[in-house]
């Protein structure tokens, strides 16, 4: 140990102190960066913090309310505006409506595709107090009396309406009363089937043949 202690006194004073410079940097560098590597987290963790933000608070219940309330005054007139078309406009002068037409109507090419004349003979067709001679029955048939009305001594009247057209046919019959109402269902597909075998001699007008209106009644009675 003496040899030792002797070696080490007789080092230059130079020496020792590098030595110990040399072993306090060995110790001072671990904590150096022990140092930096904690500050460099805490800047992180700071700059992640600054970064985040809040979301905006929501809206009050009122305002909530007031927008809800918009949306519904605004729905329904979007509604009726996208409902409302132009609707075509059709001016007929009445010099172009004499007394007497007896074919159609004639319309431009504008307003053919919006616009559509009814395709019944009772539109166009003259009613009796209209013609200069009413239509006259050529030939006139018996209807069928349904049997179970006939056994029961069931009786009634029909009323038919129809059209006679320029040919003498009827034309569209449809059932406009009936008598007695308790009658009602028995007799009406009788009285339409007969009048279509029907032959007449067509209105006449200006001395032209014309199609008329005309109401015919038919009776069912047992006893004829």
């Amino acid at each position: 140990m003496a040899i030792k202690t002797k070696s080490i006194a007789s080092l230059p004073l130079s020496v020792i102190v590098a030595l110990i410079v040399t072993s306090l940097l060995f110790i001072a560098i671990p904590l150096l960066t022990k140092i930096s590597t904690m500050r460099k987290k805490s800047e992180k963790v700071q700059h992640v913090l600054i970064s985040q933000r809040k979301p905006p608070p929501p809206p009050e219940p009122e305002k909530e309310e007031k927008l809800e309330e918009q949306k519904k005054q605004e729905a329904p007139k979007k509604a009726e505006q996208k409902q409302r078309m132009p609707q075509p406009k059709l001016n007929v002068p009445s010099s172009g409506l004499s007394a007497n037409m007896s074919g159609t109507i004639q319309i431009s090419g504008l307003l053919k595709s919006d616009f559509k004349v009814s395709d019944s003979l009772f539109v166009s067709a003259f009613k009796l107090n209209e013609v200069d001679q009413p239509p006259k029955i050529l030939r006139a048939m018996q209807p069928r009396y349904p049997f179970e009305a006939q056994q029961k001594g069931i009786e009634g009247r029909i009323t038919v309406r129809f059209v006679v057209d320029t040919n003498g046919q009827a034309q569209e019959p449809e059932v406009s009363k009936v008598e007695p109402k308790e009658v009602e269902g028995i007799f009406e597909e009788s009285a339409l089937a007969v009048v279509k075998k029907y032959k007449f001699k067509p209105a006449m007008k200006g001395g032209k043949a014309v199609d008329c209106i005309v109401n015919l009644p038919i009776k069912y009675s047992v006893s004829e």
